[in-house]
């Protein structure tokens, strides 16, 4: 399963600010960094996307068990800052930076990755 923060501020739907918030919490929680050729590489099991023209971050739930720090840091910021939470079924390998809104469930940062998305 994935995890989909949607650079959405809820309950009334504004645009998170900046526009390049996700690469930043990205980068900030040590998730990317700059290859060889001078351009930013992101690790396997994260990406930033563009949902519905929101900056959004998609990760694999994986990542709690591979760095549960960085994991922990990202649903703090969505949490904190009341950003739209969202799981969805796929890989990153399968996402091309604009995922669906169809078929999600709501996710409760809060639980267990098993646990999380409530039906």
């Amino acid at each position: 399963m994935l995890i989909v923060i949607e650079g959405v501020v809820l309950p009334d739907r504004r645009k998170f600010r900046p526009s390049d918030w996700a690469e930043m919490l990205i980068e900030g929680a040590g998730l990317a960094h700059f290859g060889p050729n001078h351009k930013i590489h992101y690790e396997d099991d994260v990406e930033p996307a563009t949902i519905d023209g929101y900056a959004s971050i998609i990760f694999d739930e994986a990542l709690e068990q591979s760095q549960p720090e960085a994991y922990a840091e990202l649903l703090h910021f969505a949490t904190k800052n009341n950003l739209n939470i969202f799981m969805k079924e796929g890989t990153i390998q399968h996402q091309d930076g604009c995922a669906s809104r169809e078929g999600r469930a709501p996710c409760d940062p809060h639980l267990p990755a098993k646990e999380k998305c409530r039906a």
